[in-house]
């Protein structure tokens, strides 16, 4: 590919760069996720080009890992054509990029975006003015319903071809003071014997001018000359200052917005209305980011969407778990002269895919009204009003979504991460994640606490479990910010886009992208995993009075490590029964209850459970299962279990996509084995304080 002519896709973000990138290159890329350079074979009539896509960025710089990406990419390619992809309907911010090209040289081609938008919000353009005025050619197109994309692609093919030019960006007008010192740097610069840079000269005066650190340190390391130089920089900012009043950064920022704004007042007509609907956004934000009344908006927003995932897909979740039962129980007869082949098949492949998919109903559900409130330009809101909160535990604003969903599974929590630009940011969040207190935990703790805590104690232990996880959070994320992660706290700063109504293509294919990506990065995993589980909780063989391969019994391979760490788990309050539940427990945390009531006989009986109603059956199973918990374990040992299980222990499948997301072994194991030390250790402090008040 690297011998294919280049062209560089770049844009700010909210522009519709990547799904302009999709549609050029036939792709299905997620929308807001490029955190690195992409590379696609873009194919056109006249032969086939190496389309690259760029982060996100307001401005070319250092001040982001987006921004920095972004210079070094530009400067090692040497690319035939650089595509500046902006929103028609926001020129007057998103044209300062496409402004900064000009010190590069290059080939440029402006594209005009969500031209359809900018059409319903009554805005017309003069492109032929426009191009004459910016010195490059002009495109309007439509991302979404694929209008102007034919014309780019052949406008792309011809240029990267040598079959046509698209022009450069003509040389902003400062005023005649700053164009002098720009003149006097740059002479200063050629003439000082510097050796070559990737950078142009005129880039390199610019970034001296705003005072660059890394800049600055560079000349630093030429010696006598490079004082030299940065002493005739430093009297042209102290120039500059004098004339102006105000910091050569603010005053070129100023010079940049000045020729925008000009462009824009030539080209563009019908601004009213949309100055209507940022009045209307400003008008809705006065409310929705209010320190307070945004605040209680957001718990009740958030309030409503749990409501209704739960509420609407609890009973899709059952149905969907009853169809395995039902897919279970007319496999499992057609296996019966094989029983060991049986068990795997019902136990280890349909009930661990039964596992997984039941939660997809839920986790669509949640998908679909979080996506629904970031595609309207809500979710920026939330991040915002929950910046301030996150910086104190050492996270990102962007941090509390994930943590949001990890109440609910920490798988999507994780893959939810990718919102997150930073990247140390998102390694710290997906540190943490764990710790929430996810649903399948809740099954766990619920039945533990009916069956051992008094009624009057039972809602106070369960959110004191809650809370404990995300102190421990806290401390974990302060810890890893201040030593690991430290250096790259960067600053909450975003873009708060217009409220608009969801285009529900995008809209459902975004869901769609988000409950496949669960499916395909974890079902696997947690498939394979439940199967290796099955192994070792079912060897050596041992069979019940029915015939039937017994799964977690008293002389298995998960039984036997149980007993080895027996010696060290006591401390904790948990017998060598606990520890072999907590194996089943990896796969999934609603296993653990079930292999120890395996554990302490507390199957239910075929004679007693014949003429029961299924909801009978039910509430005579969980009578079972209660009556063993309460006769092997007293309050502060199940209160050692629940803290371990509770900290330790990530699932199968979430260790699996923190695999998946970090690409990295290293930080997955460590990961693993830090949670497991802390849960741990937590576990045996609970427990020793409550056995000294029980």
């Amino acid at each position: 590919m690297s011998e294919l002519p280049q062209a560089i896709l770049l844009g700010t973000p909210h522009s519709g760069k990547t799904s302009l990138f999709n549609c050029l290159t036939g792709t299905n890329r997620p929308v807001g996720m490029t955190v690195e350079e992409v590379h696609e074979v873009l194919h056109t009539e006249q032969g086939d080009v190496d389309l690259i896509d760029l982060p996100g960025v307001y401005r070319l710089g250092e001040n982001s890992p987006e921004e920095a990406l972004t210079m070094h990419c530009l400067t090692r390619h040497s690319p035939k054509l650089v595509i500046s992809v902006v929103d028609s309907t926001n020129l007057d911010v998103q044209l300062y990029l496409t402004l900064q090209l000009w010190h590069f040289g290059w080939q440029v081609l402006l594209v005009l975006n969500m031209a359809d938008v900018a059409m319903h919000a009554g805005l017309s353009f003069n492109t032929r003015r426009l191009e004459e005025l910016i010195g490059v050619m002009v495109v309007r197109t439509d991302a979404f319903h694929g209008q102007g994309i034919r014309k780019l692609r052949s406008i792309i093919g011809a240029t990267c071809y040598d079959k046509m030019q698209t022009g450069t960006i003509r040389r902003p007008e400062y005023g005649e003071a700053v164009d002098r010192i720009f003149h006097l740097l740059t002479h200063a610069y050629e003439s000082g014997g510097f050796p070559p840079h990737d950078e142009p000269t005129s880039y390199i005066a610019s970034r001296l001018l705003e005072g660059n650190s890394k800049m600055i340190a560079h000349f630093t390391h030429h010696g006598e000359k490079g004082q030299r130089f940065l002493r005739i920089v430093n009297d042209c900012r102290d120039t500059l200052e004098r004339e102006f009043g105000t910091t050569p950064a603010e005053l070129l920022t100023d010079k940049r917005y000045g020729v925008i704004h000009g462009l824009v007042g030539e080209v563009l007509s019908g601004r009213a209305s949309v100055q209507d609907a940022r009045m209307m956004t400003l008008a809705l934000d006065r409310l929705l980011t209010h320190r307070y009344f945004g605040m209680l908006f957001f718990v009740g927003i958030m309030f409503l969407i749990f409501y209704i995932s739960f509420t609407l897909g609890n009973p899709m979740v059952e149905a969907v778990q009853a169809g395995f039962d039902w897919l279970s129980g007319q496999v499992g007869p057609l296996l019966s002269g094989h029983p060991l082949l049986q068990s795997l098949v019902t136990r280890g492949i349909i009930g661990g895919a039964g596992g997984v998919v039941s939660f997809v109903p839920t986790i669509v559900i949640l998908f679909a009204c979080l996506s629904l409130l970031e595609s309207t330009g809500y979710m920026a809101r939330a991040a915002f009003l929950m910046d301030r909160f996150m910086h104190r535990m050492g996270l990102h604003g962007k941090s509390f979504i994930p943590m949001l969903l990890g109440f609910s599974c920490n798988v999507p929590a994780v893959l939810s991460t990718r919102s997150i630009e930073s990247r140390t940011d998102r390694l710290a969040t997906i540190f943490v994640l764990p710790l929430m207190n996810c649903s399948a935990r809740l099954v766990v703790f619920t039945l533990i606490i009916q069956a051992l805590v008094p009624p009057a104690w039972r809602t106070l232990t369960l959110w004191g479990l809650y809370i404990l996880g995300v102190a421990v959070a806290v401390l974990i994320a302060r810890l890893l910010k201040s030593t690991i992660f430290r250096g790259e706290d960067e600053l909450f700063i975003m873009e708060l886009p217009s409220y608009r109504l969801p285009r529900w293509r995008s809209y459902l294919l975004s869901v769609w992208e988000k409950a496949s990506g669960y499916l395909k990065k974890a079902a696997t995993f947690i498939l394979f995993g439940s199967i290796l589980l099955w192994v070792f909780n079912t060897f050596p063989l041992q069979y019940n009075e029915q015939g039937e391969t017994e799964v977690a019994h008293p002389s298995c391979y998960s039984a036997r490590v149980g007993r080895i760490f027996e010696p060290i788990s006591q401390f904790a309050g948990m017998d060598w029964q606990a520890n072999s539940a907590m194996i089943g427990a990896f796969s999934a945390k609603e296993l653990l209850v079930t292999q120890l009531c395996i554990l302490f006989k507390a199957e239910p009986s075929p004679a007693a459970e014949q003429g029961m109603s299924p909801e009978q059956k039910q509430a005579y199973e969980e009578a079972l299962k209660k009556q063993a918990i309460r006769s092997h374990y007293n309050i502060p040992r199940a209160l050692g279990i629940m803290t371990f299980a509770l900290l330790a222990l990530p699932c199968l499948g979430t260790v699996a996509v923190v695999l998946k997301e970090t690409g990295s072994r290293l930080f997955t194991i460590l990961q693993f084995l830090s949670l497991n030390l802390i849960g741990f250790l937590a576990a045996v402090l609970v427990y020793q304080l409550a056995s000294l008040f029980s």
